[in-house]
C-alpha cells in the first residue's frame, strides 16, 4: 500500500511540472498593452502597386516575449479578426501594403508563449494619399505653427503674453498664424514681422527667413492702397479734376483677407529669402460648436475662404492652381465628430488635406491640442486624436516631414501656467 502511495504522488509531481498549476499559467499571461500610437505613416510603390505604410508604437507589457498588431477596416472587424497582421519582439511595428487615403484600425496584444494578454484599446488612422519628393534647395522644409493664443475669450491676457511670445521663440517656426488674438494689440514678437491681418487671425514670419512679396500693379488697375504723390511739402499732388495723383508704377505688398461669415482670413504671398521660393500662406478660424447646424456653417466657411482668394489671386493676375497654397488655423472639428466629413468635403473640394494624415513623423498623437480646462495632464484622444488645430496642405505636392503638438512638458505633463487653452502645433513641410 505504502509503495502504491509513492508511486501516486510521484504520478502527481510529474504531471504537474509538465502541465503547470494555475498559478504558474497565470504568471506567465503578459500584461494589457497600452495605447497604441502612430508614430508615422508615407506612401510609397512596389511591383507597379500604390501603397500606403504606417509606423505604430505602445508600451512594453510585462511578461511579454511577442506582441501581435491586428488590422482591419472597421472597429467592429478589428476586434473579431484572430490572424494578426504581424508578430513582433520589440514594441513597435511597420504595416505595409495598405491602400492609400483608407481607414484602418488597429489593436494589440501581448504573447508570452501559449498564452496571450488583453488587446489594446482600438485606435484608427486614414492612411496618406500622396506625398511629393522634393528637391531640398529649391522647396525647403518650413516649420509652420498653428497657434489659438485665446486673448479676447480667455482671462488674464496680459499675464499670458510673454508666455505666448516665450513659446514662438522657443520653437522658432518659420511662419506663424494665430487665433483669437483680437486683443493682441500692437504685437511684438523680436525677429518676427506681421503681415495684414484680420482682428482674430493673424499671421507672423521669422524676418530672417521670409520677406514678404511685392507686386506692381499694371497702369490700367487701380487700388485705394496705392500711395499717392506729394509735394516737397508733403502736400498731396491732384490732377486737373481735383483727385489725387497715384504714384506710378504703384507697388503693393501681395496680400488680402477673405471676408467668410465669422471672422476673417488673411493671406499673405512671402519670399523664402535663402530658396527664393514664394508660397501663400492663409489664417483661418472656423466656428465652434459640435452641432450639425454648426459645421455646416464652418463647411460654407471653407468654402467662402477659397472662393475668394480664388477672386483675389485673378486680380493679382496669379493662379490659384499653380501657387503653393498652405492653410493654417483652429478649425473646430476632428474625425471624433461624426460631421467631421461636411468640412474635410469641403477643404477637399479645393485640394486641401489635413497634413496631421500626410505627416512621416508624429509626436503626441494622443495629446489634443485644444485644452479648454487647461489641464496640464494630456488630455488623451484615443481613438484618432481630437485635434481642432490644423495645417492643410495640397498631398500630390508637398512632403510633411513631422507634425506635433509642440507645448512644453516636463514629467509628462504640460508646464504651468500655461499660455493658453490650446498648445501650439508645429509642422515641418516642403511644399510646391
Amino acid at each position: 500500500m505504502r509503495l502504491r502511495l509513492l508511486g501516486c504522488a510521484l504520478i502527481a509531481v510529474l504531471t504537474a511540472a509538465m502541465l503547470g498549476t494555475p498559478a504558474d499559467a497565470a504568471s506567465k499571461k503578459p500584461g494589457t498593452v497600452g495605447l497604441v500610437s502612430v508614430t508615422g505613416a508615407s506612401t510609397y510603390a512596389s511591383g507597379g502597386k500604390q501603397y500606403a505604410k504606417v509606423k505604430l508604437a505602445w508600451p512594453r507589457a510585462t511578461r511579454a516575449k511577442k506582441y501581435q498588431v491586428f488590422v482591419a477596416y472597421s472597429r467592429e472587424k478589428v476586434s473579431q479578426v484572430t490572424r494578426p497582421r504581424a508578430t513582433v519582439k520589440s514594441p513597435k511595428a511597420t504595416i505595409t501594403k495598405l491602400k492609400r487615403n483608407r481607414t484602418y484600425w488597429f489593436q494589440v496584444r501581448a504573447v508570452n508563449g501559449k498564452s496571450a494578454g488583453k488587446r489594446s484599446a482600438r485606435i484608427a488612422r486614414v492612411t496618406p494619399t500622396a506625398s511629393a519628393s522634393l528637391d531640398t534647395q529649391r522647396h525647403p522644409a518650413y516649420r509652420l505653427m498653428s497657434y489659438n493664443v485665446c486673448s479676447n475669450a480667455c482671462s488674464r491676457w496680459q499675464t499670458r503674453l510673454p508666455l505666448v511670445v516665450s513659446e514662438v521663440q522657443r520653437l522658432r517656426p518659420d511662419v506663424l498664424a494665430v487665433q483669437e488674438a483680437s486683443q493682441w494689440r500692437g504685437a511684438v514678437i523680436p525677429g518676427y514681422t506681421e503681415t495684414l491681418g484680420g482682428k482674430d487671425n493673424r499671421i507672423f514670419y521669422r524676418t530672417a527667413a521670409f520677406e514678404q512679396v511685392q507686386q506692381e500693379l499694371p497702369p490700367e488697375q487701380e487700388s485705394a492702397e496705392c500711395p499717392v504723390m506729394r509735394d516737397s511739402r508733403n502736400r498731396v499732388l491732384r490732377d486737373d479734376e481735383g483727385e489725387p495723383v497715384p504714384v506710378d508704377p504703384c507697388v503693393l505688398p501681395l496680400d488680402g483677407i477673405t471676408d467668410p461669415p465669422g471672422k476673417a482670413a488673411p493671406w499673405a504671398m512671402l519670399r523664402h529669402r535663402a530658396s527664393g521660393q514664394e508660397v501663400l500662406f492663409v489664417g483661418a478660424h472656423l466656428l465652434t460648436g459640435s452641432s450639425n447646424a454648426n459645421a455646416r456653417y464652418r463647411a460654407s466657411q471653407a468654402n467662402d475662404i477659397f472662393t475668394q482668394l480664388q477672386a483675389q489671386l485673378d486680380w493679382w493676375g496669379r493662379s490659384f492652381a499653380r501657387t503653393p497654397i498652405v492653410v493654417l488655423g483652429d478649425f473646430n472639428t476632428n474625425r471624433s465628430r461624426s460631421n467631421h466629413a461636411l468640412v474635410e468635403t469641403a477643404m477637399k473640394r479645393f485640394g486641401f488635406w489635413d497634413s496631421y494624415e500626410q505627416a512621416q513623423s508624429l509626436s503626441r498623437q494622443h495629446m489634443n491640442t485644444a485644452n479648454p480646462k487647461w489641464l496640464t495632464k494630456p488630455v488623451i484622444g484615443v481613438t484618432w486624436g481630437d485635434h481642432v488645430d490644423k495645417v492643410w496642405v495640397r498631398p500630390g505636392r508637398t512632403r510633411v516631414l513631422s507634425w506635433t503638438n509642440a507645448g512644453k512638458m516636463a514629467g509628462g505633463r504640460f508646464v504651468a501656467p500655461l499660455p493658453s487653452d490650446h498648445h501650439p502645433l508645429l509642422v515641418r513641410a516642403q511644399v510646391s
